[in-house]
Order: C-alpha cells, then structure tokens, then sequence
C-alpha cells in the first residue's frame, strides 16, 4: 500500500482583549508624544509586524530569557509560550528536551515539532543551544501559519534566531558564568529492616509451602531470631543512588563588533554538570560565529558557522532494559540492610515468581556504564539582494551534521548480562546525519494609499542522508572492565558452537522538493487577508502519492484601530482572526 500524505487540518477563531481599567474619578497627567518601536516577528522566510499577525504565533525575545540560569535554551522558554509543552524525557542531565505545540497530532509518528535555526532546519535544536545567544525564537501553532512549511509542520514549527553583532559598534567581550547545586529534595518512605523481614516472613509462610521456609529461615532466621534486626542500622539505598550534591558550571563569552558596513559575532559557551545519581553526568563545549558583510548598498552576505560536542554519562534513571534493573524501582524495594544472602541480585525476594528480581541498585549503577555522545556541525551562508525598492532576493544554503555515538557496558548483575551466561556485554552504536538545504525567496513590498501588500514566492530542496551501525558484543570474561572492554572487542569469547550476532547497519535517504508562496494585504492598517500555498515532493511518500499540497488562508480585523475604541481608556487593544489551513507530516519513515 502506497504511503500517503498525513495531514491535519485546522479551523480557528481566536479573539484577543487586551483590558486596561483606569479610574473615572482619577484625571491622568498629561503625558508627552512616546516614540514605540514596531515589534517585528518571523512568520516563516520573511518578518513582519507583530501588530499584523493574522496567525497563532508565540513569541520570546533574548531579554527574557538571558538571564535564566539553564544549561539549554528549552528549559528557559518553559511556561513562557501558551500552547507549548515543554519537558525532559527524564530527570538526568542531559536527557532529550521533548516539546509538544498544541497537543499530539500523531498516534505513532513522531510529535516533535520542526527546528529552523538561522533559515537551516536542525533537529531538536534547544537542546544543543545556549540561552545566551539567541536573539528571538517564534512558534508558530496553528495550521494557517505552518502550512508555509508544508510536509514539515503538522507538530508546529520553531523558529530560531541567533544573536549577530551590530554594524558600527566598538568590539566588546562580555563573559557570564553561574555556579548552582542539585540535591533531592523528597524521598519515598521505606521499611526499615526489622519491618522489612517480618513482611518478609508473611510473604515466605502464607502458602505453607516447606521449601520456602527452608528458604527464609536460611536468609533471615527463625522468627524467634528476627528481634535482632531491630539493632541492625538501615542502609539508605536512595541516598545512596540519588543523593549526591550535584554541581554544575556554566561559562558564557562572547566577543561583538562591527565596522560601517560589517558586524562579528563569537561566542563560546562551557556546561558542565553532574547528576545526582551516581555515575551520571553531562558535559557540553559549544561554539558560533556569526559575520555579516554589506557588499554593496544592494547586496549583503551573512556567514555563519556552529560547532557543538557534548557527552552525557550514565544509563539513566529507568531506561535500563527492564523493569527488575530499574535504578528508582531497586533503590526503593530493596533490602534496607547489608547482610543475609552474599548474591548480588535477590533472588529470593517474593516477587522472584513474577520474574522481576531486585538487584542491589549500587552494584548496579556500578555494573552499567554508559557513555552517549553528540557532535553537531552547521554551516550557513545567506545572500540578500536588494533588486529595487520593492523587490527582495534572498537565497540560503545550509549544511548540517550531527554524529552520535553510544558505548555501553553492561556487567555480570545487569539483565543482559545475566541472559547470556553472567557475561558482560557491550553494546556499541554509531550514527551520522548530513542535511543540505538550498531555499531561494523573491519579496515584493508595496504600499500606497491605504493598501499595503506584501508577496512571498520561494523555492526550497532538502537533501538528508542517515547512515547508521550498531553491534553488540557478548561474553566477555566476568572480570573484565568497562574500559577494557571498550579498547579491545576480540576479547569476547563465544562459548563453543556460538557466534557473535552480526552488525546492524542502516541507510536513510530522505529527499523534498517545495514552491510556496504567501500573500499579505491590509486596508487602511485595520483589516488584514492572508494567504499562503505549499507544493512538496516527499520521497518517503508512496510512488503515486509523492507531492502534498498545503492551502491556508487567514483574516484579522484589528478592532481597537476603530474610531469608537481608539480613544477607549479601557481597552487598549482587540483584534478577531479567523484562518484555516492545511499541513502534513512526512515524518513517517522512509
């Protein structure tokens, strides 16, 4: 069955009011003529005036945001957009930023929405970006406004902008650095061991089997001999595995200038970060130039280059394999003493018949190393060529790559380990990404009279290639370390009459080809049509079914520039919009 374009359509009807209450009896001072600066927004390949939107757009500008002590930019916008959702797949550093705009769209397709950073898609860009320079980020939520995005948009678009210096500036350097700690602030209540081994007792002797009783009496004692573990002192296996002081650092430098017809921009940013949990930790090194260069009073060019590595270290709170080496699971139900059986994992425990053992969660986090790394490359250039006053040419071209690694050892108590003879295995994995983006737009502003019009046509070629491997390596020798076996692979030894499992390897090519184009008018500054069209050839759309075309259409009627509310003490603002459109999703695997 040949694959179809997903799309989701959207009908909105959004009423803003905007209420200031004053006083009848109270006579305002007579204030001065104020100069208000018109607050621009990008709506996808070109800006325009906040104040004339006619789509559900969120925005955050560098100043709220740049003084918020967070290592990336997603926990900084966090309940600072209506609409979207912003949270951590889990609590250890480093783990994936997931975003949701307005709700999933997708049962089984991914709900992430689309990143542009700088005119150049990049996947999941707030977590490798610093607050610190980004200069605006706008999120488009609503179909009218993402269909200009087409195939792409469905799950919303994120649109970022990175700082740049200023043109006829003196060359500064500013540094910023912030220091914190993370500790945990709740735990779970426990037994301690005396409650522990009478409930014990109730699991072991309820069913009256003999073998069972053998079992405990051998473990425990008696129940005459269990008055001793009121003496014995509990081991608190959560602050063990979760109560480290973890601190973090932080370092931000940036270097601006610029000249008559020239700007720079560096920037350099350090984080590193432990983790409260034992064996956890996150460390990134990012870097971003930005160059923008007026070749003419026609033409100017804008260059810019970015550079992350980061590494987080641990195997994380719960994503461990299975539920019976779930590090909170372990560190809560585990036996509260040291003594008893000497075997690292408990078999004996009651739920031993479900077969979800308890297993000593700092042997474990000890007997599970893992080791995740990132490195991100882009590189963009941008054109922009003045043809007259009303006509704008800007073409972009783009590279993207993202290379990730994963090395992970699991030793002779974890459950893959314990699968395949209580030996250690090591798995190994690696992945590369390369994306190309060439988009060229044509601009044409007019105004005259009443009427202002502004037209977008543009032109877009994506070309993505993934290639990935992975390999899993077993029965290494019982003693041997994480790093030992990380150097030296031909140390695992296949019992006899078994081989390794073979390498994985993968290839994803992903090929689109779009034409849009967008059409903005408005009448005497108060009533505002849009309009806007998205052709895309998806190549992981069926043979029959490889172009999607996405229509929108949206109107605004800025009521508070009407004569009976201009004035209106009361209410200082009201806008009406009214829009439908189409987007889709292509995010369906190849």
């Amino acid at each position: 069955m040949d694959k179809k374009v997903q799309s989701i359509k959207w009908l909105y009807l959004t009423v803003f009011l905007l209420p200031v209450l004053a006083m009848a009896q109270q006579k305002e001072p007579k204030k001065e003529k104020e100069t208000t600066i018109d607050e621009v927004v990008l709506v996808g390949y070109t800006k325009v005036s906040k104040k004339d939107v006619t789509n559900a757009v969120s925005s955050v500008k560098a100043d709220a945001i740049k003084d918020m002590p967070s290592t990336n930019a997603a926990e900084a916008i966090q309940g600072r957009m209506a609409g979207v959702q912003v949270s951590l797949s889990e609590g250890s550093p480093g783990a994936d930023v997931d975003i949701v705009i307005r709700g999933g769209n997708s049962i089984t397709g991914s709900n992430a929405p689309l990143y542009i950073v700088d005119g150049v898609q990049m996947d999941n860009a707030l977590s490798i970006l610093s607050p610190k320079e980004i200069e605006s980020i706008e999120v488009l939520k609503d179909a009218s406004s993402t269909n200009i995005y087409g195939a792409r948009g469905a799950n919303g678009v994120v649109l970022i902008t990175t700082k740049g210096g200023r043109k006829k500036a003196k060359t500064s350097i500013n540094y910023n650095g912030f220091l914190g700690v993370r500790k945990i602030q709740n735990t779970i209540d426990v037994l301690d061991p005396y409650q522990y081994v009478l409930y014990q007792y109730e699991q072991y002797y309820k069913n009256g089997v003999e073998t069972d009783k053998t079992i405990f009496n051998n473990r425990y004692g008696t129940y005459d001999q269990l008055s001793k573990y009121k003496d014995i002192k509990k081991r608190d296996w959560q602050d063990e595995v979760f109560g480290r002081e973890a601190f973090n650092f932080t370092h931000n430098l940036s270097i601006t200038g610029g000249s008559d017809n020239s700007s720079f921009s560096l920037s350099l940013n350090n984080v590193q970060e432990d983790g409260i949990m034992i064996g956890s930790g996150f460390k990134r090194n990012m870097a971003n130039f930005k160059y923008d260069y007026d070749l003419s009073k026609k033409v100017s060019l804008t260059l810019n280059a970015r550079y992350s590595r980061q590494t987080i270290f641990g195997a994380g709170t719960s994503s461990t394999g299975s539920q019976g080496t779930n590090r909170l699971r372990n560190a809560v139900r585990y036996q509260p003493f040291e003594g008893g059986s000497t075997v690292n994992v408990d078999d004996f425990d009651p739920l031993f018949a479900n077969e979800t053992n308890l297993v000593n969660p700092v042997l474990l986090a000890n007997n599970e190393i893992k080791e995740n790394g990132r490195n991100d490359l882009m590189l963009n250039g941008t054109v922009d060529y003045k043809i007259s006053k009303d006509f704008t040419f800007r073409s972009v071209i783009g590279y993207v790559q993202r290379d990730e690694y994963v090395n992970q050892f699991s030793g002779p108590i974890t459950s893959l380990a314990r699968q395949n003879n209580d030996q250690p295995v090591v798995f190994l994995s690696q992945t590369q990404t390369r994306r190309i983006t060439n988009t060229n737009t044509l601009n044409y502003k007019k105004t005259f009279g009443n009427h202002k019009l502004d037209v977008l046509v543009g032109q877009e070629i994506v070309k993505t290639d993934g290639e990935s491997l992975a390999i899993n390596v077993k029965w290494f020798p019982k003693s041997i370390s994480a790093q030992e076996a990380f150097a030296n692979i031909q140390a695992a030894a296949p019992p006899s009459g078994l081989v390794q499992d073979a390498p994985k390897a993968g290839r994803v090519p992903d090929r689109l080809a779009s034409f849009f184009t967008r059409a903005n008018y408005i009448y005497k500054n108060k009533y505002i049509l849009t309009a806007s069209m998205r052709a895309d050839g998806s190549s992981v759309f069926g043979p029959g079914n490889r172009w999607g075309y996405f229509p929108a259409a949206s109107a605004a009627w800025k009521i508070g520039e009407e004569k009976f509310l201009k004035d209106s003490q009361t209410i200082t603002d009201l806008k009406l919009r009214l829009g439908y459109g189409l987007s889709g999703n292509n995010r369906i695997g190849s």
